[in-house]
């Protein structure tokens, strides 16, 4: 018993010596302005000026973000067996993600329609009665589609949203021709209409010879510029839902009754007529085919939270023997292979996103370096085997280099993100905090957390140490001892308790 007496007296010393010195102990640890270099691995410095291209066009000249861009993510190598051009656009992420023979111009074919329907839509209620022109198939070009079952009759009353169904689905030049007329009194009025509209989209190398997109030399259009009027066209929602449709049926009208149902002549949407082209990530789509010009095709698709627009123009058809049943349909079997490649090869990535901070920049001037930071979340089409490490980020400083004072907030760079040469997207960047100018020195001034060692105090620091150590040994053993009594006073008991069954 005196033996743990004494060992008490030694703790509680411990303890209050302890209590004295871990204070003046931990006061050693002091924070102190000191002079340090900034560390070059964690700064960027925008002092050097990158190719004078402003901000906003260098997606467009040098990357793939944007429409308009000149450099697709995947290239502009051929990858169809004979389209003449073909185009592949991401919408959601606004990044053209293929391009072959982009900006050439071909015979767009019958596809000036979708042009057409726009219109209609957007001068017309759906519900609106067009009352057929007088002689309406005089207007119509011998041998080509018409209104199915039975052609529009001369003064036959039908609703846009009817004539709109045959225009898109089965192409019929005698709609086009009908809703010419009632929307602008000739089809020349309503071709001004539509040449001025591609402009007024930026399709610069587009333009129409005739309504209907047939016979004639003057009609011409780019892969770029079809995608453009496919992305404007199914923005508005009316149009969207009639380039998905599958099927329709005319109403009965004052001179007709009983037309039957007409499909798509879009295979990939429908699987009831050539179930080999049907595609259920297509959402909608026109094809177009005529002799001089080519098989061609516009599609948009959906999945894996990507969003496309396709275009296929001037593919190769080919007939078996007896001359009109296709044994090749180029534009459905080439845009097939474009939209598998789409979904299969590409994936949606966040690559940047709101309050990510990007880099230290150096701040001539300043008391210390500033972090700039994204204020966007950026999304952007990447190869599906793609990493991270492999995005290069190129900073541009605003103004040619960065000073103090700098504000925080204040935009002081602007970001190219890179994947393999092409410019996935730019990106403004802001500062995270205030920077003031520095002291007269010049000196750049760091808050740092410095240890003191050395003369009495690292005597305290000692002593400290081994009261520490002296205390953590003194409970072990306190423990010990106190388990072993225990062990020994249960032994004591269970002896006297087992003489005095004996006795």
């Amino acid at each position: 018993m005196k033996k743990i007496r004494y060992l008490a007296l030694v703790l509680s010393f411990l303890l209050t010596a302890q209590c004295l010195f871990l204070p003046a102990w931990a006061q050693l640890e002091t924070t102190e302005a000191i002079e340090t270099l900034p560390t070059e691995s964690v700064q960027t410095d925008l002092s050097a000026q990158s190719e004078d291209v402003p901000f906003g066009q260098v997606c467009i000249q040098k990357g793939c973000r944007t429409i308009n861009s000149m450099s697709p993510l995947a290239g502009t190598e051929r990858r169809l067996d004979t389209a003449l051009s073909a185009f592949l656009y991401e919408t959601n992420t606004d990044t053209v993600v293929y391009a072959y023979n982009p900006d050439m111009q071909v015979h767009p074919g019958t596809l000036a329609k979708i042009v057409m329907a726009l219109i209609v839509i957007e001068n017309c209620n759906l519900d609106d009665v067009v009352t057929v022109v007088e002689g309406i198939q005089s207007y119509v070009p011998m041998g080509v589609n018409k209104v199915q079952s039975e052609s529009l009759k001369s003064n036959e009353q039908l609703k846009v949203k009817d004539l709109l169904y045959a225009l898109l689905l089965i192409n019929a030049n005698d709609a086009a021709v009908a809703l010419a007329f009632h929307v602008s009194g000739s089809t020349d009025a309503f071709l001004e209409l539509m040449n001025a509209r591609v402009k007024q989209m930026g399709c610069t190398s587009t333009k129409f010879g005739n309504v209907s997109g047939l016979y004639t030399a003057e009609s011409v259009s780019t892969a770029r510029d079809m995608a453009i009027i496919v992305k404007t066209a199914t923005q508005n929602d009316e149009f969207k839902e009639i380039f998905g449709a599958k099927r329709y049926t005319i109403p009965d009208t004052n001179l007709v009754q009983g037309r039957e149902e007409f499909k798509t002549q879009n295979y990939m949407i429908d699987d009831s007529t050539l179930q080999t082209f049907y595609d259920d990530r297509v959402t909608g789509g026109f094809a177009s085919y005529y002799e001089s010009y080519g098989a061609s095709i516009v599609c948009t698709a959906e999945d894996k939270n990507m969003n496309y627009v396709a275009v296929i123009l001037g593919a190769t058809r080919t007939f078996a023997e007896n001359g009109w049943q296709p044994d090749i349909y180029g534009n459905f079997e080439e845009m097939s292979d474009l939209l598998d490649y789409a979904f299969t090869s590409f994936k949606v990535n966040r690559i940047i996103y709101d309050g990510m901070a990007l880099s230290s920049f150096k701040v001539n001037g300043g008391e210390c370096n500033v972090v700039g930071e994204a204020k966007v979340n950026v999304d952007s089409v990447v190869p599906a085997g793609a990493q991270m490490k492999n995005i290069q980020m190129n900073y541009t400083a605003v103004g040619g280099g960065l000073s103090a004072p700098i504000k925080k907030d204040q935009l002081i760079a602007t970001l190219e993100v890179v994947y393999r040469n092409s410019v996935l997207t730019e990106v403004e960047v802001y500062a995270m905090s205030d920077v003031k100018p520095a002291d007269q020195t010049g000196v750049v001034i760091h808050s740092v957390v410095k240890t003191t060692s050395g003369g009495s105090s690292g005597f305290l620091s000692a002593v400290g140490t081994i009261c520490v150590i002296v205390l953590g040994a003194a409970i072990v053993y306190l423990a010990f001892n106190a388990y072993m009594r225990n062990r020994i006073r249960a032994r004591r008991r269970k002896r006297r308790a087992q003489r005095r069954r004996n006795g």
